[in-house]
């Protein structure tokens, strides 16, 4: 039985694209439903799929393949779980994108594949179908904030979104670059406010009314420390009350800050850079261009250093 219910999942899944396999799924399914019904199974798959089984992995190891042979059906049971386990997980997964927009549960910083930090509304399979790193266009500098050495040999430009936990996360090894290679790299942040996070754009106004005054990558800093804080606000004043504090920590002139805040005077900005964002296909954040290369996401100096070290190369 538990042999015959996993190889109608298996061959069933194989049966879309293989005349072959969906005759096994059938046989696999009259085998399941006579056992539901109390009726012996009289088809022989089961025996079948022992045998090929075994003989398979025989050719590669006599004993293991005896083995197999001997405990096949323990195993066949084995694997069931995990295959029950792994639906009851998925199912869990797609609840879980279904009532917080994210498959690991509410407020979760992990990685979720049914939830890349992007902009899908022009397609509903993009979270499935995403576009490659390749496919990504170049975005420009012009115009946006600068950390380090404006001449220097790398370039290196970082499209964020400051609610991302996947941005903040990346942020210890943008300082890690930048003291690796001081004068050599130029820093750029662009605005890439996502749907999916509560006051993105807020966000990203207020550093924008910060670097008004000369103070954005301080500003910028402050966003990624309090971004837990900032995300509990139960209401968008509440959040500006926040973003009017760490101004005031800052040292930075109070009423002048307030009042650009308050108006909104960075909106049509920051959409401009959301929209600059979508059109070059960046698909997550954060995304950075080294040069013109395509970085997404990394995870460590590494990644980076690989880039770098080789652009420096070609200058040498």
């Amino acid at each position: 039985m538990v042999v015959c219910v996993i190889a109608l999942i298996v061959f069933g899944f194989l049966g879309i694209f293989s005349a072959t396999h969906r005759a096994i799924a059938k046989e696999a399914f009259d085998c399941v439903f006579r056992k539901m019904t109390f009726r012996p199974c009289n088809t022989g798959l089961d025996k079948r799929l022992k045998m090929i089984v075994s003989m398979k992995v025989m050719k590669r190891h006599e004993g293991a393949g005896k083995f197999v042979h001997k405990n096949f059906e323990g195993i066949s049971f084995f694997f069931m779980l995990l295959m029950i386990g792994s639906i009851v997980f998925s199912g869990i997964g797609l609840y879980n994108f279904w009532a917080y927009g994210n498959c690991n549960g509410p407020n979760s910083s992990e990685l979720c594949l049914l939830n890349p930090e992007t902009y899908s509304g022009t397609n509903p399979l993009a979270w499935l179908f995403p576009p490659t790193p390749e496919q990504v266009k170049p975005v420009s500098s012009q115009g946006l904030h600068v950390r380090g050495n404006p001449n220097a040999q790398i370039q290196i430009i970082e499209v964020g979104c400051f609610t991302c936990p996947f941005t903040k996360s990346t942020e210890p090894i943008v300082d890690e670059v930048m003291e690796k290679y001081g004068e050599k790299v130029a820093l750029y942040f662009k605005y890439f406010p996502l749907p999916r996070h509560n006051y993105s754009f807020e966000a990203a106004e207020a550093a924008e009314c910060a670097r008004n005054q000369g103070k954005f990558w301080e500003y910028k800093e402050r966003l990624f420390e309090h971004q837990a804080e900032c995300l509990e606000q139960p209401t968008t004043e509440d959040l500006i009350v926040v973003y009017k504090r760490i101004a005031k920590d800052l040292g930075l002139n109070e009423e002048e800050f307030n009042a650009c805040i308050d108006a909104g005077k960075y909106n049509s900005y920051v959409e401009q850079q959301k929209q600059e964002s979508i059109n070059a296909g960046i698909y997550g954040t954060p995304t950075f261009f080294i040069n013109g290369k395509v970085l997404v996401a990394p995870k460590s100096l590494e990644e980076f250093s690989k880039i770098i070290d080789a652009e420096l190369a070609k200058t040498e």
